[in-house]
């Protein structure tokens, strides 16, 4: 194989370290001092350009977001399914004279309040749950009537954690007499005020 000239080597060499110098000097003093900088520049000012870009885009969508918004005020406002109350107190109160009608409406002393509590929900939701806790004693079927009655009037209301108890006793029921079973039971009874937020 031959061999390079001894002169030649030497210069080849002198440039192959000319050129890893330049290379180490441009790292060194130009590339983290001036081209990463413009770099890291020129993709903030795209993302910049893009965010701009959305924002000018759901700008000239906002009039449509506006009447969409408008619409469903106006059907919040008018929907059935709300409690047409202003506040927490007056809902529950009215929650409570719907489950007496409700009882009363069966006749015969079919079922029995024991009673009723307005509780005050915890949980962080779009509306104002108001919530009454309810204990009664009923027989099967009058307290399927009751639950039905509740269930699918207007406004809307739900029923929730619900238990119940057979037991026997003695002259509570007037349409069976003595020794009539029934059922002791507890349940939540529900429904939301059109306002929007905590109820704390």
């Amino acid at each position: 194989m031959r061999r390079l000239p001894e002169g030649r080597q030497g210069r080849i060499l002198a440039l192959a370290l000319l050129v890893a110098s330049l290379a180490l000097i441009y790292l060194v003093f130009v590339h983290w001092w001036f081209a990463a900088p413009l770099m890291q520049a020129r993709a903030e000012l795209i993302e910049l350009r893009d965010d701009e870009s959305r924002f000018r885009h759901t700008a000239l969508q906002r009039p449509a977001i506006e009447q969409r918004l408008a619409e469903v005020r106006a059907f919040e406002a008018s929907n059935p399914g709300f409690l047409p109350e202003d506040n927490f107190d007056l809902a529950a109160s009215a929650l409570i004279q719907r489950l007496r009608g409700q009882v009363e409406a069966l006749g015969g002393g079919q079922c029995t309040l024991v009673s009723t509590t307005p509780v005050r929900s915890r949980e962080e939701e779009p509306f104002i749950r108001v919530v009454v806790r309810v204990q009664m004693r009923c027989e099967t079927e009058s307290l399927l009537q009751v639950l039905h009655g509740l269930e699918s009037g207007s406004p809307q209301l739900f029923v929730n954690e619900f238990g119940a108890t057979r037991r026997t006793v003695r002259g509570s029921f007037p349409s069976g007499g003595q020794g009539n079973s029934g059922l002791e039971v507890a349940f939540e009874l529900y429904g939301y005020l059109r306002q929007r937020g905590s109820s704390q």
